[in-house]
């Protein structure tokens, strides 16, 4: 008889001899230390810590007042790709907080639906004529070049070279048309047919291994009036968004959405601050018509972009057939090279266009999504919750660029979102003035999809709102294992960015590396370096 149970490290699935049950043993893939749970104890504990949290996640011992999640459709389970990890407790689901109901119960009533503005509706139908025009001006462009060939080869060469004397330039002539002609179009179409090579880890978490995630989510979504998400993402990145869980086929299945949040953001926020940015986030769940166009206007963009920037093997080919060692190929091949040149700049203002008019559109719905959070967290805290971000944002770039500098040392740390804090934490006055001098000096461009950061506290201000939810916890509490989750986004980000699965036992503790290292804004250096006290 086998025990099947999961890996509390790796989450990989295990089968033992269940004469091992109560023993000590190792996780074959991760080299956790786990212990073996008995045949009936570990399913028994599933199964009732599961049945607790479905259907009373916020029972308190000895307290008959109870809070219950609106009724949902049913969680389907994040689809098993390669790609994708779910999180799970082996043994048995968490207990829900004791101080969970408390937290729960600082919500307000539900918020009123913010009005749409005149320019968020013109921007709409404006914006769905431009984004419709612009894959068709596309393909007409690419068909013109493919027809134009098809009519050289089938009448134009008898025409612009006849009679039998031209047989020998209509041949040189046709075959520099063919691949001038083959070549434009396949790298004008490369980028769209060609599959993404870094593929995105993602993370999902689930009912069973975060009650209060999803009963603080579920919550924020009642107050919003926004539907709940079909599954939560969470990521290294610092920042949190809401997105279409499988592309085009979303669209039409109504709320089939995605919430995704980086750890490091969590981290750095406040319950307080996390329920605005999460309500930011649902306001955008509640646009419909509005995200769907969003998505949209994205995708046409991250066209238009690959074919416009994105340069790979293909590229190099070319580029290297038009050097000097093949001088007789060159003679076809650069004039191949200009046209492909040229076809992408005429590309490239299209692109423009739709950036232009798209990012009108994208910069009302943040406004609008902007009105949710200062009515869920307040006006004057969707300020300091903005310069927490930026704070966030800025620490994150530098643990960026130091986390690939210690990779270069085969140093890999172990908790980004750490990281993200330590750098937070010791930034000079003299960075965050000038952080703060730059949000409030930005202004929002013709191109931008953001709104600048004054403008949108302006918009935040004339709201003039208390907020419903006030409690100033830390928003990490709202993980049932916070550095374990961290740990793994973080062990996440080396497997994609080196693009190979990354040894568990290789991530070094990241508060031993900080004391190693004198790791600060922009620098990296041992603590027994030479430069140390210049």
């Amino acid at each position: 008889m086998k025990i099947e149970f999961r890996c509390h490290g790796c989450h990989q699935k295990l089968k033992i001899s269940a004469k091992a049950a109560g023993l000590r043993r190792r996780c074959p893939r991760c080299q956790a230390e786990l212990v073996v749970p008995s045949s009936s104890g570990g399913a028994a504990t599933d199964k009732t810590g599961a049945a607790a949290h479905s259907n009373d996640w916020l029972a308190e011992s000895g307290s008959t007042e109870q809070w219950k999640a609106p009724p949902q459709r049913p969680f389907p389970a994040p689809s098993q790709k390669s790609e994708h990890f779910e999180r799970r407790l082996p043994i048995s689901a968490p207990e829900f907080p004791a101080d969970g109901l408390r937290i729960l119960k600082a919500f307000g009533p539900p918020i009123s639906k913010t009005e749409t503005t005149w320019a968020y509706k013109l921007g709409v139908l404006v914006v769905a004529m431009v984004m419709i025009a612009l894959p068709l001006v596309y393909f007409t462009f690419v068909g013109s070049i493919s027809y134009a060939i098809y009519w050289y080869f089938s009448q134009g060469q008898y025409w612009l070279l006849p009679g039998a004397s031209m047989a020998v330039g209509r041949f040189f002539v046709g075959g520099a048309i063919g691949v001038i002609g083959s070549v434009v179009v396949f790298f004008l179409l490369k980028p769209i047919l060609a599959r993404p090579v870094n593929i995105v880890r993602t993370r999902s978490i689930t009912p069973q291994s975060d009650p209060m995630m999803f009963a603080f989510v579920s919550r924020v979504c009642d107050v919003v009036g926004a539907p709940f998400p079909t599954r939560i993402d969470v990521t290294y990145d610092v920042n949190a968004s809401a997105s279409f869980r499988s592309g085009l086929r979303s669209i039409w299945k109504g709320n089939d959405l995605v919430l995704t949040i980086g750890v490091p953001l969590v981290a750095s926020l406040t319950m307080r601050q996390f329920a605005g940015v999460l309500a930011h986030e649902f306001g955008h769940f509640g646009q419909g018509t509005g995200m769907r166009l969003t998505f949209i206007i994205r995708s046409i963009s991250d066209w238009f972009a690959r074919v416009v920037f994105e340069r790979d093997e293909w590229d190099k080919a070319l580029e290297m057939v038009c050097g000097p060692e093949f001088l007789p190929l060159a003679v076809v091949t650069w004039p191949a090279r200009s046209c492909v040149w040229l076809s992408r700049q005429l590309l490239r203002l299209l692109m423009n266009m739709g950036l232009l008019v798209g990012g009108f559109l994208l910069r009302e719905m943040e406004y609008d999504a902007d009105r949710y959070e200062a009515r869920v967290a307040g006006s004057d805290e969707f300020a300091r919750t903005s310069w927490r971000i930026q704070l966030a944002g800025y620490a994150w770039l530098h643990a960026q660029s130091q986390i690939s500098q210690l990779s270069e040392r085969d140093v890999m740390i172990d908790d980004v979102a750490l990281l993200v804090r330590h750098h937070i934490a010791s930034m000079s006055d003299a960075i965050m003035e000038q952080v703060q001098r730059e949000s409030k000096s930005g202004k929002s461009g013709l191109f931008d999809s953001h709104p600048s950061e004054a403008s949108r506290s302006q918009n935040a201000k004339r709201e003039n709102a208390p907020g419903i939810f006030t409690v100033e916890d830390d928003a990490k509490n709202l993980f049932a294992d916070f550095e374990t989750m961290a740990k793994n986004v973080t062990w996440d980000m080396y497997c994609q960015f080196l693009r190979r699965t990354v040894k568990r036992q290789s991530l070094q503790d990241t508060q031993t590396v900080l004391m190693r290292y004198r790791i600060g804004v922009g620098t990296v250096r041992p603590w027994n370096g030479p430069d140390y006290y210049s």
